[in-house]
């Protein structure tokens, strides 16, 4: 029942939820698109890569396992696998509220707020919105609830290395969520042992399991990247693209995930405050300490060994260990509704549907209710930002005109200058690079992360200037058959160039074929 229930809810958010897709979910499409057709994107800035130095191969694999039943549809293909992953997060949750509560209704509560999107640090999110969430984290986000449950029970044994050696093999399904469990169940470990040597001998057995269970990934991965660049290069390229997982944090980014975490740290700190101790949720506090201690404080050791060695960070992910506090939090919660169902008092019931409502309330939603302006006046009047500017009419029919012609009217093979990311994704055709590429590109390696680092810089150096002139030098030095020249290139006029004909025109936007080409 449990389970057919975690399937109708997570085929409802997919099939009614937000059908636009965010980053992951278009490299997916097109990493599996270049998998069914290898000659794809040959030209590419990112794609041309092999898919599988990109992303863990096996799910790209069963991605296109599953786009070739359905005639190719990579994006249907990863809906079916988005409905799959979703009840796999529904029951992960249910279970660990059941155990916790040892009763279904506070259980079914509390997993409902489980589901609610809430923000974490590092761009990170907690919960299931349907197919935006139809990632490989969120198959860890779901196995995270049962996995602590197994560390609670795994921890006072001999053999608890053990535990640490799954982890290992689940590194090759999420690689950052299940090293930083790892990290947090192995700081929680050793000090709820005192760091005696005994524990200290486990973590460290535990340790070299996790990684020997880690290799079919971890092997293949360090093989295939490409070495290059200057350190103090690499750690800047890191810089500027990876700001929001580093120093400094945002005041509006922290202010943020405060209000995401209110409602579960609200209801984890009223549960603290009975001093009832629990025998799941009391354990598991050491645990939600070393997220803290490992997102902020291992944050900053890093950087600052960054800097003082100058060498490129030797890890960019530890601000997202954070979100590992919210299945706790929500632990807080499900005992809360727990206590209130047993009082069976009308103030009881009232006090439970207050709290459902505004747990099923995404916090996002609520502060997306309101225009961008009015929330960029807000930031600006606390010092968080530059006030809103007004922006230009752009046409809203234009970009996906441009894309119906480009599908229609170009080679395949063209190579387009443009650093519209979604613009690959709607038309099949190879572009220069975006600034979005380089959250892959640093998987592909140090030196084509540098060469990206470069380029986007050019890119924006081109784009503040305001003129197209620019835009049609970086396109003849990379090659482009055809430029993409877009609003905020026309704000400087300049000269029509003599090597390019302009062959398709709309509200503002414009494409440019090299004469030759």
């Amino acid at each position: 029942m449990v389970v057919l229930a975690a399937l109708a809810l997570a085929g409802g958010l997919v099939l009614l939820g937000d059908p636009d897709l965010h980053g992951d979910q278009t490299a997916y499409n097109l990493l599996v698109a270049k998998k069914l057709a290898p000659g794809l994107f040959a030209r590419d800035a990112l794609y041309r890569y092999d898919p599988d130095r990109l992303h863990v191969p096996w799910f790209l694999d069963t991605q296109a396992v599953l786009a070739r039943r359905l005639g190719g549809d990579v994006e249907r293909a990863l809906a079916w696998l988005g409905w799959l992953m979703g009840a796999l997060f529904v029951v992960g949750h249910y279970a660990f509220f059941r155990v916790l509560t040892g009763r279904p209704l506070p259980a079914a509560l509390a997993t409902l707020a489980a589901v609610t999107l809430r923000n974490a640090l590092g761009g990170e999110v907690w919960g299931f919105d349907g197919l935006p969430s139809a990632t490989t984290r969120t198959i860890l986000a779901g196995l995270t609830p049962p996995l602590l449950l197994l560390f609670l029970w795994w921890r006072s044994r001999p053999g608890v290395a053990g535990y640490w050696a799954v982890l290992g093999i689940l590194f090759n399904v999420h690689p950052v969520s299940a090293y930083q469990l790892a990290q947090v169940t192995a700081l929680a470990h050793l000090w709820g042992a005192r760091c005696r040597p005994r524990a200290l001998g486990q973590v460290a057995l535990g340790a070299a399991l996790f990684v020997v269970a880690a290799l079919p990934y971890l092997v293949p991965f360090f093989a295939g990247r490409e070495g290059g660049g200057a350190p103090a290069t690499v750690r800047a390229a890191l810089d500027y693209r990876f700001s929001y997982l580093l120093y400094p944090i945002a005041p509006n980014a922290l202010l943020s995930v405060a209000f995401h975490l209110a409602l579960p740290l609200g209801a984890w700190l009223a549960w603290r405050h009975r001093r009832q101790p629990d025998a799941v949720l009391t354990p598991l506090g050491p645990v939600m300490a070393a997220a803290v201690a490992l997102a902020f404080g291992g944050t900053a050791l890093i950087q600052a060994l960054g800097v003082v060695l100058d060498r490129p960070y030797v890890d960019i992910q530890q601000l997202r260990v954070l979100r590992l506090v919210y299945p706790i939090l929500l632990g807080g919660l499900a005992l809360t509704y727990a206590r209130l169902l047993e009082r069976r008092t009308a103030r009881a019931h009232a006090a439970v549907a207050a709290l459902v409502v505004l747990s099923l309330i995404p916090p996002g939603h609520v502060l997306h209710a309101f225009s961008w302006q009015t929330r960029a006046s807000v930031k600006h009047a606390l010092g968080m930002g530059p006030a809103p500017a007004a922006g230009a009419r752009v046409d809203p029919a234009a970009r996906p005109a441009l894309w119906r012609w480009a599908e229609a009217a170009t080679p395949a093979s063209a190579l387009f200058m443009t650093d519209d990311a979604e613009f690959r994704l709607r038309t099949r055709r190879a572009i220069t690079g975006s600034y979005k590429d380089g959250a892959l590109m640093f998987l592909a390696g140090s030196g084509p992360l540098v060469s990206w680092y470069t380029l986007d810089r050019e890119r924006a150096a081109c784009r503040a200037s305001g003129t197209a002139a620019c835009w049609f030098d970086l396109g003849r030095r990379l090659g482009a058959d055809y430029v993409v020249v877009d609003p905020g290139l026309t704000r400087v006029a300049a000269a029509a160039p003599a090597d390019f004909e302009r062959v398709w025109q709309h509200g503002g936007w414009s494409v440019w074929r090299r004469r030759e080409a």
